[in-house]
């Protein structure tokens, strides 16, 4: 990565200069390259200047993948805009709150959206394209990269997404840690990029990250589209020859379901990876039998970034682990005192190493819930081997208090998981009578619910205090945009049967 860049889009500079006919982004029949791309977006910034955007500004797009909404993102980013984007979903505009909380000025639209009520709206229409191409020369910011930013949410699996504030060059050093994960692996080589297959939202700030890290590298990004059926995604992905491809956890368990009974899914992509919620020991090695054999898992949090990465011979190994920190990057394991705790100890997870600024919720409150002391911490209860690989036991919101001893939703799901009769499992703590929580799964079935075996398989396979009291069924498990199980609505789903 080259020290001398400041802003995100200075490396799509780069790339024009030094191979201007590479391909930099490709959707459908159209192409566009590295030149193209540059002088595309210098334009953009230019239009953008002129119709009274500024350094600060801060702007939320909601709106598909495609060119122009790479365009868009760049331009802004190139001017100093501060940006945020949202995944786009037909069904659910923008929430006003979360704009407000963020301070939003403006929102860019598609063409048919509903402007949200109260925040100027400008839709991306097909004559954006012909407005900046009649533009001239370039606006690029001459800030040094602290002091502009972006915004990138989380995915709001424990509710209403949160903001983390990160400025170009704070995000730079994120990208590096993800480029250091493959460094000696040639997953993502400047000499010899692979195509990276987007087949998720940018509004998911982990994918956006993966773009923008593709960027760097003078690589290809395809968009594929937004199929309606998953099936469609996962032909797609086959089609390709020595591609990346990011997947959530939910496309890894489609995956194997569709996986042939002999050989491999995808024995031709350089790499497929994991990323979103958890993927339990037996689903990572299925993927990796089954799926490719260049399966990699990762774990990283938002703001902070990638934390750990697990290779294909490293899961073979330590399938439980969600893997190791680059070498620049510290994790440790503590109690609630802060005080660093030996390998094989369950405590809060906690990490530094690259520079993230805090929630911008947090920063309105007047302090930091997930920043201090320089040190990050997201959330996650875990615990670190000999080695240095993290094993994560559950969120620090998903503990279960079952008298007076803390349970861990994550290692009961992968228990009940299983059982042959289980697709989807959730599990939660709910209040009772009596002090400490009642454990509760709510469960998927494969084919017909298969109750009493259920059951005992929970009594052979667990201790006795991690017995669910009560199991209850549905059809599916509430999901986020990103793909995660919302707790917050499986726990809601499960209080209104208890009541009912």
């Amino acid at each position: 990565m080259n020290p001398a860049w400041q802003n995100i889009t200075d490396p799509v500079f780069h790339w024009a200069a030094e191979r201007p006919q590479a391909p930099a982004l490709i959707q459908g029949p159209q192409t566009l390259t590295y030149a193209e791309l540059a002088a595309l977006v210098g334009k953009a910034a230019v239009h953008l200047d002129g119709s009274g955007f500024r350094a600060g500004d801060r702007v939320a797009i909601n709106l598909t993948n495609s060119i122009d909404h790479f365009i868009l993102t760049l331009g802004l980013l190139r001017l100093g805009v501060t940006t945020m984007e949202i995944p786009y979903n037909t069904r659910q505009p923008p929430e006003p709150e979360l704009l407000a909380t963020h301070a939003i000025r403006t929102v860019f639209i598609e063409p048919a959206a509903t402007p949200v009520a109260g925040f100027p709206s400008i839709k991306l229409d097909a004559g954006w394209r012909g407005a900046i191409a009649q533009q001239r020369g370039d606006r690029r910011c001459s800030d040094n990269g602290d002091g502009i930013f972006i915004i990138v949410l989380t995915s709001g699996t424990t509710g209403m997404p949160k903001g983390g504030l990160t400025s170009h060059r704070q995000y730079f050093e994120g990208v590096r840690a993800q480029a250091a994960f493959f460094a000696d692996r040639g997953v993502f080589s400047s000499e010899r990029p692979a195509n990276l297959l987007l087949a998720a939202s940018v509004g998911f700030g982990a994918f956006l990250r993966r773009v923008v890290r593709q960027l760097f590298i003078g690589g290809p990004t395809t968009i594929l589209p937004e199929y309606q059926h998953t099936i469609d995604l996962v032909k797609a992905i086959g089609a390709w020859d020595e591609a990346v491809c990011y997947v959530t956890s939910a496309v890894c368990r489609y995956l194997i379901s569709c996986a042939p009974q002999q050989g491999v899914l995808y024995p031709r992509l350089r790499a497929l990876i994991g990323a979103g919620s958890l993927l339990y020991p037996e689903e990572k090695l299925a993927v990796l039998a089954r799926v490719s054999p260049n399966f990699y898992d990762s774990y990283g949090a938002e703001p902070f970034g990638m934390v750990a990465m697990l290779s294909p011979q490293e899961m073979r190994e330590r399938p439980a682990s969600v893997g190791r920190p680059p070498s620049f990057v510290e994790v440790q394991v503590v109690d609630e005192s802060g005080r660093t705790l030996p390998p094989g100890s369950v405590g809060r997870l906690r990490c530094r190493g690259t520079k993230g600024h805090t929630f911008i919720a947090d920063l309105a409150a007047g302090g930091s819930k997930v920043f201090s002391h320089g040190w990050f911490y997201p959330g996650d209860y875990a615990h670190l081997d000999d080695a240095g690989y993290i094993y994560l036991k559950g969120r620090s919101v998903d503990v279960i208090n079952r008298d007076g001893v803390a349970l861990y939703a994550t290692e009961i799901e992968a228990a009940v998981a299983l059982h042959p009769s289980v697709a989807e499992v959730a599990v939660v703590g709910v209040p009772r009578a009596v002090p400490g929580d009642e454990l509760v799964a709510l469960v998927v079935p494969r084919g017909q619910a298969q109750h009493e075996a259920l059951a005992l398989h929970c009594r052979n396979l667990l201790p006795r205090q991690s017995w669910p009291d009560r199991v209850f069924y549905a059809q599916a498990l509430p999901k986020t945009a990103a793909g995660k199980i919302d707790h917050a609505r499986v726990r809601a789903i499960i209080m209104a049967e208890i009541h009912r």
